[in-house]
């Protein structure tokens, strides 16, 4: 009997999913185990597998398709089985590609127009963007001009015409070099002096004539436009989410909401720290110059913070509801920027590896995750997160706990800063580091120590080779 192939769910955060590439095609033979298509997710872009023996009868959905868990992708049974009654009864999938099919009336068109003096009418005050009040605002398709939708007896009527002076107004700088625009004199003078743009001013005086006053409330509102003559069209845009900032949205809005924050700070004196990587990165090339691995700052933070959170569990830690769970493990997230979002890799029992092996597995997940290639096993399950923002030239800043950790670590940049030694102020170069608790399973105290015992692995980074 035939069986429909549904859109898999591929990772524990996966609501919804791109085909991007059919793998086996209608006809072709196939068993449990095998990959039928390749699937971007919110996460990553991951081969889906077949859990039916038979053949594929019908691919429903083509490459390109966006389709929630759950949704048909395709039939499976024997050569020749008649699914006509089988794909009637399947439900119509949504249209896909990302964007839900907007009304009118939500985003009008950018040219068109209403009268700007007229408050109680609907007011289009940008793309995506309509307000009203009492009437609510439509598009004629042909015409483009709004048209109150209400039951008196003049419903479906276009707006009157205005003057001419009154519909420049709200125009496409095309239609705008062609009208006229009332004016007084001083109004033309103290425009021309600022650059203000009169086809953007709101004329009240006679028929609309544009005042002296109008044209000095629209400099000091900042609506009088740019100067005549160096007009730029200014568009807005709409950017759809795709799945993965969708998730990112949803995740970290539950995270913010339901968490109780609390941030802790402090200051690392970095010159052993940048020295001790010296040291790694020269020993490293005198062993290897064709290909060497370089190590990076924050290959050292991410060692050090591992084994700082072998000797504060509480830290390494996960509220349960009504328990907190202590990991035994330490695996450690990397935040890794990436077109479109965020991923965290992460370096399982990092505690445990040296700062070389995390260098090279840094890098090697990184790439994995900048091509969407990672698969559930690296990016899930993490005890702790780190997200470096160093490298962008951030001082410090404060991040966001990934669910269901309980803590993560703001890093910033190594910045020259005066350091007082011995009495004495001197050159040093300071690295902030911050960081977020949830105060359901860490107190003020755990974390303090927790920051305390990594800046001693930083200030003196040989301490590292006593806990291995």
């Amino acid at each position: 009997m035939a069986k429909i192939q549904e859109m898999t769910q591929l990772s524990p955060t996966m609501e919804e999913g791109t085909i991007v590439k059919w793998l086996k095609q209608e006809g072709d033979s196939i068993s449990p185990g095998d990959i039928l298509a390749e699937v971007e997710t919110d996460k990553a872009v991951m081969e889906m597998e077949a859990y039916d023996s038979g053949v594929i009868l019908k691919i429903i959905q083509g490459e390109g398709t966006k389709l929630k868990v759950g949704e048909a992708l395709a039939v499976i049974g024997k050569p020749g089985e008649d699914i006509s009654a089988l794909l009637a009864n399947l439900p119509k999938p949504k249209p896909s590609g990302g964007a839900e099919q907007t009304s009118a009336k939500s985003f009008p068109s950018p040219s068109a127009s209403i009268d700007p003096g007229d408050s109680k009418k609907g007011v289009v005050s940008g793309v995506g963007e309509t307000k009203t009040s009492s009437t609510e605002t439509k598009i004629s398709p042909s015409s483009q001009n709004l048209v109150p939708a209400s039951n008196s007896p003049n419903q479906g009527q276009t707006a009157p015409s205005l003057p001419t002076a009154e519909r420049t107004n709200g125009t496409s700088s095309q239609q705008r070099g062609t009208l006229r625009v009332l004016a007084s004199p001083l109004a033309k003078s103290i425009a021309i002096e600022h650059g203000i743009d009169l086809h953007l001013v709101i004329g009240t005086g006679p028929e609309g004539r544009i005042t002296k006053k109008d044209v000095l409330d629209s400099l000091n509102k900042g609506t009088g436009g740019m100067r005549v003559g160096s007009e730029v069209p200014v568009t807005d845009e709409i950017v759809n989410l795709n799945g993965m900032r969708k998730t990112i949205a949803k995740r970290l809005t539950e995270s913010k909401q339901n968490l109780p924050h609390f941030y802790l700070n402090v200051d690392v004196n970095a010159k052993a720290l940048e020295s001790f990587r010296k040291e790694i990165n020269e020993f490293q090339v005198s062993q290897n110059p064709n290909s060497p691995i370089k190590v990076s700052l924050n290959d050292i933070i991410v060692k050090a913070t591992a084994a700082a959170l072998k000797l504060h569990p509480k830290v390494n830690a996960s509220f349960q509801g009504d328990s907190i769970l202590q990991f035994g493990r330490v695996d450690v997230g990397i935040a890794v920027s990436i077109d479109g979002g965020l991923l965290t890799p992460v370096i399982r029992d990092a505690n445990k590896k040296s700062i070389l092996q995390i260098s090279s597995e840094v890098k090697e997940l990184a790439k994995k995750a900048r091509d969407r290639k990672l698969k559930p096993e690296e990016f899930t399950n993490g005890t702790f997160t780190i997200s470096n923002l160093g490298m962008y030239g951030i001082s410090r800043f404060t991040a966001i706990i990934n669910e269901p950790e309980s803590a993560i670590l703001a890093v910033g940049s190594v910045e020259d800063k005066p350091v007082v030694e011995n009495g004495v102020v001197i050159p040093g170069r300071i690295l902030s580091l911050t960081l977020s608790c949830d105060h359901r399973v860490i107190d003020g105290a755990v974390g303090a120590e927790f920051l305390k015992t990594l800046r001693s692995f930083l200030e003196k980074p040989n301490l590292l080779l006593a806990v291995g």
